[in-house]
């Protein structure tokens, strides 16, 4: 039997081997659909203007990115201002706060006596400008992750 032959058939199976030329015009995405024996791909370009059945099965079609409307691509801008200077705002006063006067000396504590000594103590302060630093940290690192692109 002739194994190189376009058509050839295998006594195992009872199934066509294709030829080189046939294997060669799939793309590596492509099957050959079992029950349909037609070509079956994810990709619409793959076939490139080859002759034959139609794709069975579902395609993978992904519209072009479109460019963002420049009213949402402004309010982003405006939102990321917006929000770095907040993060900034209050985390400069988380930082600094606890360790003022006005930190030691508040008039809303005055009846309660335990709370105020809570918070006097320097582990608690300690907490409190930390969450400061994490704060300032969020704001600056919004501000350098900050990418224009198509995904918007």
């Amino acid at each position: 039997m002739d194994w190189t032959r376009a058509g050839a058939r295998s006594e195992f199976a009872g199934r066509d081997i294709p030829d080189k030329e046939s294997v060669q015009r799939r793309s590596a995405f492509s099957i050959l659909a079992p029950d349909r024996q037609r070509i079956m791909s994810s990709f619409i370009g793959d076939r490139e203007g080859i002759p034959g059945p139609v794709h069975d099965g579902p395609l993978l079609v992904m519209p072009e990115p479109q460019k963002p409307k420049r009213t949402s691509l402004w309010l982003r801008r405006l939102w990321l201002v917006v929000f770095v200077l907040f993060c900034l705002e209050v985390g400069i006063v988380l930082t600094v706060l606890p360790w003022t006067r006005i930190w030691t000396e508040n008039s809303l504590l005055l009846g309660h006596r335990q709370v105020q000594e809570f918070l006097q103590q320097y582990f608690v302060r300690g907490l409190v400008s930390g969450l400061g630093l994490i704060d300032i940290w969020m704001g600056i690192a919004e501000a350098i992750r900050y990418r224009e692109g198509p995904e918007v």
